[in-house]
């Protein structure tokens, strides 16, 4: 244990002093952002001080040494894919890529990692271990990497977010990977973790260096990847459930986005000012203060997935407790309409049959008004269609050519004769139709609703489309009412 807390401090140490000569380095290469003029420069330093931070103690310590030689066998292909991330973070950092070719990018490097046997092959169930196959591992491999690292590129939008949050992520995968006696994944990401705090001074607000997409893209790669190796001697639940818990809020902000932009039918890859830390700042707090709640949810989600090391029902039914919370905080207090959205469709979709009843009543209300050869048959139909509808009042208006104005209400399953009052507590659909080559019948079939009420299962669009022209039809064929 010593040795992994002279790797943190030395890292922290070490990344603190470097960041001032990545700094001048990033304004000499010219990643500076385009907004601000501030260096993009952080990922340099992090990844500077994480790896002279392990040559020093491999230099110093003969067990350390005997450990990195073994991780040149058997994260090889892991750490060479780090670097090849990390050069495309440096290169977007100064030319400015575009989404497509980086996500491409990305998924190469990941199809790549897999191929090279450092991808997720089984999952860890209660059950047992479930092989994946080739494709579904490939698939899910992909999807981990890709979508990790890509979440904490998404969560440095604020001074200080993404550094902090991989602070907190990386402790909680150092605590799994000693529970899991796992030396050499414990050892890189304490190291990483004492680089991301000793860069976390010059990031947080106001920022005086980014972190880059060098930082963040890399600093999201290697706890996707490192996570992978840590999880081979995971407990009986889905290895990748407690990596999956401590990076709680990019995957959360992630998942969000993706329903946001899906929803909307906006590009997923189209960027926005609407992820949770910008919802933070809409509430008047600052930009540290953001960056401190950031923090706290962190730290909740990390303990959190310690709660997995020894699974249980209890434990597991805390954690999701905990989620549900963090969830529910940030729907209600940050305004995440989407979340409503999503609850409202769930709620029609199950009371779906009501509507669908409805609307084939309607349908045939229709077909019976074809067919109506008197008044009172068309009010009968109406009535009975409306009587059993999602409507709290229904009118009627006819008006002839010199002939007093016609008005019927809905009222105990009958289309009355009488005046419908309008009350200050609803709203109305009105559909108008006239009859006839000179207008010879006006008419108007209004629906009310009040205020307050569940959300309307009823497709409007059919009264409009399929029950006005059948009833304008029908008002043209038959004879006028007979006076009351």
């Amino acid at each position: 244990m010593r040795s992994y807390l002279s790797a943190f401090v030395l890292a922290a140490l070490g990344t603190w002093l470097l960041t001032p000569l990545a700094v001048r380095f990033g304004r000499r290469i010219g990643t500076l952002d385009r907004r601000t003029g501030i260096p993009r420069a952080g990922g340099i330093a992090i990844v500077a001080g994480t790896i002279l931070s392990l040559a020093f103690l491999g230099f110093v310590f003969l067990p350390t040494r005997n450990l990195l030689a073994l991780g040149r066998l058997r994260l090889g292909a892991a750490l060479l894919a780090a670097l090849a991330v990390f050069v495309l973070g440096v290169v977007d950092d100064v030319k400015g890529l575009k989404a497509t070719p980086k996500f491409a990018l990305e998924i190469a490097i990941a199809v790549a990692l897999y191929f090279s046997g450092s991808g997720i092959t089984t999952l860890w169930l209660p059950g047992g271990i479930v092989g994946l196959g080739e494709v579904a591992g490939l698939l899910f491999t992909v999807l981990w990497i890709v979508g990790i690292t890509n979440a904490f590129n998404l969560l440095d939008g604020i001074d200080g977010a993404a550094a902090g949050a991989a602070v907190f992520a990386l402790l909680a995968m150092f605590a799994t990977s000693v529970s899991l006696s796992q030396p050499l994944v414990a050892l890189i990401v304490v190291t990483m973790a004492g680089a991301s705090l000793g860069f976390l001074p010059f990031n947080f607000p106001p920022a005086r260096v980014y972190l880059g997409d060098a930082g963040s893209l890399t600093l999201g790669f290697m706890l996707a990847v490192l996570s992978i190796a840590g999880a081979t001697k995971g407990p009986a639940i889905v290895a990748i459930a407690i990596p999956l818990v401590a990076f709680g809020v990019p995957v959360l902000d992630t998942l969000i986005a993706v329903i946001r932009r899906g929803m909307r039918g906006a590009p997923l890859f189209q960027g926005d000012r609407e992820h949770l830390h910008h919802r933070l700042l809409d509430l008047g707090i600052s930009g540290a203060q953001a960056a401190g709640v950031l923090y706290a949810v962190c730290a909740v989600f990390a303990l959190a997935s310690m709660l997995l090391l020894n699974p249980n029902v209890r434990g597991t039914a805390v954690v999701l407790a905990m989620i549900a919370m963090v969830v529910w905080l940030a729907v209600r207090f940050l305004r995440l309409h989407e979340f409503y959205e999503l609850a409202r469709i769930a709620s029609r979709g199950m009371q779906q049959t009501r509507a669908i009843s409805f609307n084939v009543s309607l349908r045939r209300a229709a077909d019976g008004l074809e067919k109506a050869a008197s008044w009172d048959a068309i009010l009968r139909i109406l009535a009975d269609l409306f009587s059993a509808s999602e409507f709290d009042g229904v009118r009627l208006i006819l008006q002839s050519p010199g002939r007093p104005r016609r008005e019927f209400r809905l009222e105990g399953g009958e289309l009355e004769e009488a005046k419908v009052p309008i009350l200050q507590d609803e709203w109305g659909v009105h559909l108008p139709f006239t009859v006839g080559p000179q207008a010879s019948l006006q008419g108007e079939l209004a629906v009310f609703r009040r205020y307050g009420r569940k959300s309307l299962l009823t497709d409007v669009n059919l009264i409009v489309e399929v029950l006005r022209p059948a009833l304008a039809k029908a008002a043209g064929r038959v004879a006028p009412p007979a006076l009351a």
